[in-house]
């Protein structure tokens, strides 16, 4: 199961990362200012299109595994409880909808190009760096969890057998996965003092992305789409 930036030469990862930010933003509201069932079932096609043009076909793996337990609440709470499979469908097609669309943008968008962006716009140093761990967490953490696994295996612990069995090995994985993530917060808020993170000067970023006359119109048309599609929702 693969989550985090994969690279890759599609449209998404050569557009600038706001163009995919606002794509990402558009989906996640259309998906539920569009009537359903068909609307958000034509997002969802939309996304997993994207996800297959984008060479990220497993990322609709890992979505699946996601949305799956959603799909099942919405199933037995409006579909079996309520008798209301069109509001099942509707749900379930919101939600995954939301979570194909997030993950693309989370395989698509490299953090560097996203701080460089954001800095570029005059956003705070703190916060454009905020937003880019936060999409790196649970990359960072899947690998570190990976190389803990490997590390233990090499030291005789069975990991694999019984339930019972792999209940045993949680705490000497979980424990040096959190005791690495706590250094890690440790190392970098020193690495990002040691760089004048917390300085009130304007930073230049040296390569930002190059906003094109493309992504800005394509910026420009998601926002007009979504009003559209609002009012027409208000309205009718």
């Amino acid at each position: 199961m693969i989550i985090g930036y994969q690279p890759g030469t599609g449209p998404l990862h050569r557009a600038h990362p706001l163009t995919t930010l606002t794509i990402a933003g558009t989906v996640a509201a259309l998906a539920f200012v569009l009537p359903g069932p068909v609307g958000p079932a034509v997002l969802v096609l939309a996304v997993v299109l994207t996800a297959v043009f984008e060479k990220v076909p497993r990322i609709l793996r890992v979505a699946l595994i996601i949305a799956a337990p959603f799909w099942v609440f919405a199933a037995l709470l409006h579909g079996v409880i309520a008798q209301d499979p069109t509001r099942a469908v509707t749900l379930s097609a919101r939600i995954t909808a939301m979570i194909v669309v997030f993950l693309v943008v989370l395989a698509s968008v490299h953090p560097a190009r996203l701080v460089d962006a954001l800095v570029a716009r005059r956003i705070p140093f703190e916060l454009a760096y905020l937003l880019s761990a936060t999409l790196q967490a649970v990359p960072r953490l899947r690998a570190r969890a990976r190389e803990i696994i490997a590390a233990q295996r090499c030291r005789g612990l069975r990991v694999r057998g019984p339930f019972a069995r792999r209940i045993g090995v949680v705490i000497p994985l979980a424990l040096p996965l959190i005791l690495g993530a706590l250094a890690e917060v440790d190392e970098r808020a020193i690495a990002l003092e040691a760089r004048g993170a917390a300085s009130p000067s304007r930073r230049t970023p040296l390569n930002p992305p190059v906003d094109s006359t493309v992504d800005r119109l394509t910026r420009w048309s998601l926002g007009v789409a979504l009003v559209v599609a609002l009012a027409i929702r208000v309205l009718a």
